[in-house]
């Protein structure tokens, strides 16, 4: 990973040799550590550090991006002489927006730890050893990933702009199988502190799933009382961000929104902000257009409230930029990348036992876009799925496929964990900041016969 120094050293290099009216560099630098198992056993072991820069230039309203992985002189000369080549023949654009001056101070972000930096191979696999160790007595076979990683971003112009920022993370994933794979418990544990990191208690979690989840049940489909655990609603909120909190598509129309804010439509107790200063989370004090990135309430006691925005969608509906920009051009605009849900006042056991009939999903699988505009996903359960009947877990249930409007289900809410972690959002990536979640009147499509 390259320091702050070093990033603003490259970007000097990069503005002083492209000979343009506007200069714009973004660094990305990241070193990844991983240590797979299967089988009850370490498969690999790998690392990985990789870098890139992207340059821009704009001249005489035309612009060229070329991007690099190599920062040696002459990969840098040819670089830029590729951004010079492309604006010199690109279409003149009058909508161009010029860069943007020096910016006061961005406010400081703590979301670097040297434990989760300087963490080794024998470290991690201390941690997956003990986990399979107690796999192994209970005849369960374990297969996952810990991961330790580091990374940096970078972005500065020959305008005076320059913004740094540096983040760790450490992240157990763990499945615990039965019945030669046929059954499946699941797990993880996420924190930018690696020493906060708990694989044994992850371990711990997915092997009771497995235990519990021994000859599943198959259900009809049809509407369910569902409590969703923190890695199921991290799930909902990826797809959430996606299609209601993008300033773009509400200047466009083509949201839910359809041009107006502050609809009344879901459960009072939810309350979704765009956080990038949480500490669980350690996001990015900035935007790739330079600007300060704006804690943002999207939702609030189930009224929604706001979308992100760029420089673009902000002007285009008359709203203030909050500072989510892509790099530019960017056909996709601004969203949200660092999600807080509002906690409720239950434990998911006080859920439980106040459910006379519905079902315990632990993890959400395949998940995808069925209508934007009705910002309905579709997916299936996995890793876990159980019956819940007069307040208690009765038996294991066969995966089920749901169709769903995540409008239809935040109306729907029924109450809200009273604790929220960091965790990620599984087949997608992200990190959000997630309780459980109960949700009345949940439809499953068809089910999966497994």
């Amino acid at each position: 990973m390259l320091s702050r120094e070093e990033c603003q050293a490259l970007i000097n290099k990069v503005v002083k040799l492209a000979d343009a009216e506007q200069v714009e560099a973004i660094i990305h630098s990241s070193t990844t550590n991983s240590t797979r198992f299967s089988g009850n056993v370490i498969t690999q072991n790998v690392g990985l550090t990789d870098q890139a820069l992207r340059l821009r230039v704009i001249t005489d309203g035309r612009q060229g991006v070329a991007s690099i992985n190599q920062f040696d002189d002459d990969s840098i000369r040819r670089g830029v002489q590729s951004a010079l080549a492309v604006a010199r023949v690109a279409a003149k654009d009058d909508t161009l927006l010029p860069l943007i001056d020096k910016q006061p101070e961005y406010q400081p972000v703590d979301a670097w730890h040297e434990s989760t930096a300087k963490c080794t191979p024998a470290q991690r696999a201390a941690a997956i050893g003990k986990v399979l160790a107690d796999f192994d007595k209970r005849k369960l076979e374990g297969a996952g990933i810990f991961d330790t990683d580091e990374g940096a971003v970078a972005y500065g112009t020959n305008t005076g702009v320059f913004a740094y920022k540096s983040g760790t993370k450490a992240e157990f994933s763990v499945s615990a199988f039965l019945e030669n794979g046929n059954v499946e418990g699941w797990a993880e544990s996420f924190n930018l502190d690696v020493n906060k990191c708990d694989p044994w208690t992850a371990g711990q979690r997915a092997a009771a799933k497995a235990e519990q989840g021994v000859k599943p049940q198959a259900i009809k489909p049809g509407e369910y009382t569902v409590i969703f655990e923190p890695s199921a609603v991290a799930e909902m909120m990826l797809f959430w961000g996606w299609l209601t909190a993008n300033g773009l598509a509400f200047a466009e129309g083509r949201s839910f929104h359809r041009g107006e804010l502050g609809q009344a439509i879901l459960d009072k107790k939810l309350t979704i902000v765009e956080d990038p200063y949480h500490p669980e989370l350690g996001g990015t004090p900035f935007d790739m257009e330079g600007f300060a990135t704006q804690k943002v309430t999207l939702v609030e006691n189930g009224t929604v409230k706001a979308v992100v925005h760029d420089r673009r969608s902000a002007s285009m509906c008359g709203q203030k930029n909050t500072g989510h920009a892509n790099a530019q051009p960017d056909a996709g605009g601004a969203g949200p990348g660092s999600l807080v849900v509002s906690t409720g006042d239950q434990s998911v056991d006080q859920m439980i036992a106040g459910t006379e009939r519905g079902l315990l999903i632990t993890k959400l699988h395949y998940t995808n876009v069925v209508n934007r505009q009705e910002v309905s996903i579709t997916g299936m359960t996995r890793a876990g799925t159980f019956m819940i009947e007069n307040g208690k877990l009765t038996h294991a249930v066969k995966n089920m496929r749901f169709t769903q409007s995540l409008l239809t289900a935040f109306a729907n809410i029924d109450a809200i964990g009273r604790e929220a972690h960091a965790g990620g959002g599984a087949l997608f990536g992200g990190n959000f900041v997630v309780p459980a979640m109960k949700i009345n009147n949940w439809r499953f499509s068809s089910p999966t016969g497994f």
